[in-house]
């Protein structure tokens, strides 16, 4: 057989220049695909790192999923509904509008996966209307990634999409659950439902599908413990109603690492427990936050109709007792960073 050859044109700082690659083969389809996914960096070529839509990416897990990404070399593609953004040499912006059903399908186009993070905030009061917002943000935009897929053609469809779920799934419980319970009464369990049943259509088009139920995220950028820290850092923590429930809770490096091993396993499907091997009640990690933040935990605990006033039936997923087990995604190989709450808090605190 003759060998082919094929000539790529490129520019690094000493200006533009010209390589010819020696192909074996006659396929020169399949010399174009496979130097579409070279870049010249620091003298040599490599292969381009995996793409990857994040919906959401503005948002807690969104950011720092960003950021793992992007140190693991993917390149990125963000939804976004706002238009002020800037593209960089791995992250591109696409705006989209899910009231409009308004999505560039170029955004979906070629994709290796979805991380599907978008949806409401839920830990704010829970008037009618932004009840309906939490469930709508959450539906509809998974509906739009939907119908914009099926615009496109197999072969440039993803094969994965990951979408967030909470373990607000489960009934409030002090015994162990895992992935096969069914789900709790009440708004939030309404929600998480639709949530995960929102995904069912991209696997009935043959996309892989998988789930997070993410429990309590530690973050030093917020959420739980943003709200907690300047309480507790004045003296004032305590235990939030009798203290006794258990709180599921789980490191946001593992969110995003747990994101990723999902996407690069393909042997992961459904739905995974996201929370961490050691479970503790209320009163246990308000007084290990104490401890890791060498301040006193001498306050009486919140009484729960104090909550309930301040943050009326939302008050019940800070009441509900969540004592998950991760035994589903430890069977997939998958190893915590932060197995055990003293080392996730010093590490978010420090």
């Amino acid at each position: 057989m003759a060998i082919n050859s094929y000539t790529l044109h490129q520019e690094d700082s000493n200006g533009p220049f010209s390589v010819r690659f020696p192909f074996l083969s006659e396929d020169t389809n399949f010399h174009g695909a496979l130097l579409k996914q070279l870049t010249f960096a620091e003298g040599c070529f490599t292969m381009k790192g995996k793409s990857i839509v994040i919906t959401g990416g503005t948002g807690l897990i969104g950011q720092e999923a960003q950021h793992h990404f992007l140190a693991q070399g993917y390149s990125l593609r963000i939804l976004s509904r706002s238009s002020d953004h800037t593209d960089s040499a791995n992250v591109r912006y696409f705006k989209w509008d899910p009231s409009r059903d308004e999505l560039p399908i170029e955004a979906l186009q070629g994709v290796e996966a979805i991380v599907h993070l978008a949806g409401a905030p839920i830990a704010e009061r829970w008037t009618e209307i932004h009840k309906s917002k939490i469930i709508s943000s959450r539906v509809e935009t998974a509906a739009l990634l939907l119908n914009t897929l099926l615009k496109l053609p197999e072969s440039d469809r993803p094969s994965t999409i990951i979408g967030a779920s909470a373990v607000g799934w489960y009934p409030s419980s002090n015994t162990v659950q895992s992935e096969n319970e069914p789900r709790a009464e009440g708004f939030i369990g309404d929600v998480t439902e639709a949530w995960e049943n929102s995904l069912h259509g991209f696997r009935n088009i043959g996309i892989r599908t998988v789930s997070l139920r993410i429990g309590l995220v530690l973050s030093k950028n917020g959420g739980f413990l943003g709200r907690l820290k300047p309480i507790f850092g004045v003296g004032l923590g305590s235990a939030i109603g009798s203290g006794e429930h258990w709180q599921s809770w789980i490191h946001i490096n593992d969110v995003v690492r747990m994101l990723d091993w999902t996407i690069q396993n393909s042997s992961c499907n459904g739905v995974y427990n996201a929370t961490a091997p050691e479970t503790v009640t209320s009163i246990e990690l308000t007084r290990t936050l104490a401890r890791a933040m060498k301040r006193p935990f001498w306050a009486p605990n919140v009484p729960e109709f104090a909550l309930r006033l301040v943050f009326g039936e939302m008050s019940s997923i800070l009441l509900a007792s969540h004592r998950m087990d991760p035994s589903k995604i430890l069977s997939t190989g998958y190893s915590f960073e932060y197995p055990e709450l003293q080392d996730a808090l010093q590490a978010v605190l420090t």
